[in-house]
């Protein structure tokens, strides 16, 4: 038996300080995943941050991978769109493919939502949508499908424009190749059914049911479908009921969570024909007002020492800053000023405390051994199984009813932050 030819294929590492074809400046390591790390750095010739994305070290030996990460990189560079993160340039440190983006400074919607403890309005979830469906729809006008749209992979920077991360796992659907055909690619949460099944003509219609599926967290707090594994998430995404927002958060309209449940149908046929005609159909129903989302998702100061707020200093531009205690103040006419201090000052205002982190519970109820429809009643308040409520954390009354069958009644405890899972058994009477 032949035996495999023998990998010479030498990989440097690289750190911070080092610059890259004598343009890109690496000055620090921002993120690391699955797929390789992400740095901070300069582009010397245009004088601008950038972020340089470096395929990790274990993957160089692979020559499919490589190429893919390199025929990609060359397809996104000739892409220019204000809604989908910019490509600089790419190259090879030694055996080590990077690509160079636009730097971005601003929050993903992953952290807006952490930082808001909670869902979002239906006005700020439709200024969101708007952005993303004009970035996704240049894509796909182009023969593209991004699979992977997620809160992680949009951010929301100073100005309020929202832009599209991650494209190393778009698809061309003129030349395949790119990305091997067949293959599970996305995550979990907002995989649509025929991504999780592999189909080889993933089409838009992927990229519809992913924005669906961040609007319906966005509204309400979680994503469509919860599970204890990523098993139990892609079980949820290709066979449960698809859920109703309006039923978890009462402040979302019955006619946008219906618009939703089209979005995340099962069958792709059932869609909206494309992103923006969802946002469309979102939009002619929503009765959404204006939102700046600069002001609305600013980032609040990481706190050193105390920090205090004057509400409302109302200074002419000519006016000397206050002098306090700790440090200077920032002043801007009519707007809020933001102090840190090191002592207590009389007349500033506390920080509000932080908001407690909900919890999440999911019910799933049994009978003869499989996986029922049946009514769940938490705290008085009605469901249908198999459910995940978001709830405050605590001890909560749980009830499970099915016709013929015995009524289970159970006490679940919700930890903030966490997904509790409870199964129930049910027996005939």
């Amino acid at each position: 038996m032949p035996r495999e030819p023998l990998d010479q294929t030498v990989v440097l590492h690289v750190t911070p300080g080092e610059t890259l074809d004598g343009r890109w400046r690496l000055e620090s390591r921002i993120g690391q995943g699955a797929m390789g790390s992400v740095f901070k750095g300069r582009d010397l010739e245009a004088g601008r941050p950038v972020a340089i994305k470096i395929l990790s070290p274990e993957h160089c030996r692979k020559p499919k991978l490589v190429a893919r990460f390199e025929r990609e990189a060359e397809t996104m560079t000739s892409l220019q769109h204000p809604h989908l993160v910019q490509l600089y340039g790419h190259g090879r440190r030694g055996a080590l493919p990077y690509i160079v983006m636009e730097f971005l400074d601003g929050l993903t919607l992953a952290e807006v939502l952490v930082q808001r403890a909670g869902p979002l309005s239906v006005s700020e979830v439709m200024a969101v949508l708007r952005q993303l469906a004009e970035g996704l729809g240049f894509l796909h006008r182009h023969g593209l499908v991004h699979r992977d749209v997620k809160p992680q992979n949009a951010v929301v920077d100073g100005q309020g424009r929202v832009i599209i991360l991650d494209l190393g796992v778009v698809r061309d659907q003129a030349h395949p190749g790119l990305t091997r055909p067949g293959a599970m690619v996305g995550t979990p949460y907002y995989m649509s059914p025929e991504q999780i099944a592999g189909v080889e003509d993933v089409d838009a219609r992927t990229d519809v049911y992913a924005l669906a599926a961040v609007a319906f967290e966005l509204l309400t707090g979680r994503p469509p479908y919860l599970g204890s594994n990523n098993f139990e998430v892609l079980y949820g995404h290709k066979n449960l009921p698809t859920p109703d927002a309006a039923a978890l958060v009462t402040s979302v309209p019955r006619k946008v969570a219906q618009v939703l449940m089209r979005g995340l149908a099962k069958d792709r046929e059932q869609r909206p024909e494309g992103v923006v005609a969802l946002v469309a159909e979102l939009e002619a129903v929503a009765g959404a007002r204006p939102v700046d989302l600069a002001l609305a998702f600013a980032a609040p100061p990481a706190p050193t020492g105390q920090t205090r707020v004057v509400s409302r200093l109302h200074l002419p531009p000519s006016a000397a800053p206050p002098r306090v205690r700790g440090g200077p103040a920032e002043t801007r006419e009519g707007k809020t000023v933001v102090m840190r201090v090191e002592e207590t000052v009389v007349g500033l205002a506390p920080l509000p405390p932080a908001p407690e982190l909900p919890g999440q519970l999911q019910v799933m109820a049994t009978a003869h051994g499989r996986a029922v429809q049946a009514g769940v009643v938490i705290d008085g308040q009605g469901y249908m199984s198999p459910c995940t409520v978001r709830l405050k954390a605590g001890k909560h009354q749980v009830k499970v009813v099915l016709p013929g069958h015995k009524p289970v009644e159970r006490t679940a405890e919700v930890a903030a932050g966490h997904l509790s899972l409870m199964r129930v058994a049910l027996e005939a009477e």
